[in-house]
């Protein structure tokens, strides 16, 4: 059955429960290719309105984001503007593979080589820069093709706290609009790994009552706990001697059953990056992955879903096997298989894994 089809017959079914209040229709029933048209534009409008509503939900970068950097420029010619490119796509190649050292990969060289081909905008930019932006989806194939890592826009929000000594006077804790070498510092490096930060505004160090003295003498997971509350997935706890790049920093990083402990200025950012690539980029060839939500209930239920699946870089394909009750079976054409996808969807939190039916495959309960 084609997807298209699928999805039709699908949102009739819905259809069908609201208005008669039955819950016994399945998906081999008959339907007018009428039904068919309006309603498939109907699930296309509730789709489109489900992928607004979850942009926000998985807090991740676009892909327009992901794809775009900015370099130095030496001259107005043809050649610098040329090298400009090829910098920019180094930057953009260390954010989308996850790689610290994938600027100076040999098996990226042939695209590197070809910066420009690959370019889509560009625009002088301020202090003698260049803003770049290129082709992501191009890119995303010749990196698929190429069997290299492919880290997307399954980018945890990462909540950095950072207490910093103050010589004789008692010590800040760094806010949103701290201006400092070292938080400039920082905000840049996690540009260039696409690692979105979150850090704290002064009202809500007051409303949770932490000021230097509370923040040190925190333990890491009571900080956890509030990063989660306000709205991060990762937590970065630091201490450091002073707000400047030289400062030495000792960092804490907590994100789900992980922990770790490292030092150096910009290393907190750049370790969490490293673990999250560890986790979310993918490679090698497309297979099928089946898995059954419950909890879909009706067509805005099944847009939910289907727009969220459709979201996941690594999914290239989103098909319908299957309804029984408000449970519907999804067919996923992904890379990486099953272990990539649990761990995406426990980041966004709205499918929750529930314990495999008879036939094995993996089942999850849809969450509002």
């Amino acid at each position: 059955m084609r997807p298209a089809d699928a999805a039709g017959r699908l949102a009739v079914v819905f259809y069908i429960r609201e208005l008669k209040g039955l819950r016994d229709y399945t998906m081999a029933q008959g339907y007018s290719g009428n039904w068919l048209r309006y309603l498939r534009f109907g699930v296309f409008i509730c789709l489109t309105c489900a992928a607004l509503c979850l942009a926000d939900a998985g807090r991740a970068l676009t892909r327009a984001e992901l794809y775009q950097a900015t370099a130095p420029v030496a001259n107005p010619s043809e050649a610098a503007r040329s090298a400009a490119f090829t910098a920019a796509l180094r930057i953009v190649l260390v954010r989308v593979t996850g790689r610290r050292t994938a600027d100076e990969d040999p098996a990226l060289a042939l695209l590197v080589n070809n910066a420009a081909r690959y370019v889509q905008q560009y625009r002088a930019a301020p202090d003698n820069q260049l803003w770049v932006a290129f082709d992501g989806a191009a890119i995303e194939r010749w990196l698929t093709q190429n069997g290299q890592p492919l880290w997307g826009r399954e980018r945890p929000a990462t909540f950095i706290w950072l207490a910093v000594q103050s010589g004789p006077q008692p010590g800040t804790v760094v806010t949103a609009d701290d201006t400092s070498e070292l938080k400039m510092a920082l905000d840049s490096a996690a540009g260039v790994r696409g690692v979105p930060l979150r850090w704290p505004t002064a009202p809500e160090l007051q409303q949770n009552h932490l000021d230097y003295g509370a923040l040190v003498g925190a333990s890491p997971s009571t900080l956890a706990d509030l990063g989660h509350r306000l709205r991060g997935e990762g937590t970065l706890i630091g201490h450091a001697t002073n707000a400047t790049l030289a400062a030495g920093v000792h960092w804490t990083f907590l994100f789900q059953d992980r922990s770790s402990e490292f030092s150096g200025a910009v290393e907190g950012v750049n370790r969490a990056a490293d673990t999250y690539a560890g986790i979310f980029a993918v490679s090698g060839t497309l297979g099928a992955v089946d898995i059954e939500v419950t909890g879909v209930s009706d067509i805005a239920d099944y847009a939910l879903v289907q727009g969220y699946l459709e979201s996941l870089t690594f999914i290239a394909h989103v098909g319908v096997e299957e309804l029984n009750g408000d449970t519907v079976r999804f067919r996923l054409t992904t890379r990486g298989g099953l272990e990539p996808l649990q761990h995406a969807l426990a980041l966004n939190g709205r499918l929750q894994p529930i314990a495999a039916g008879d036939n094995g495959v993996q089942r999850f309960q849809l969450r509002r």
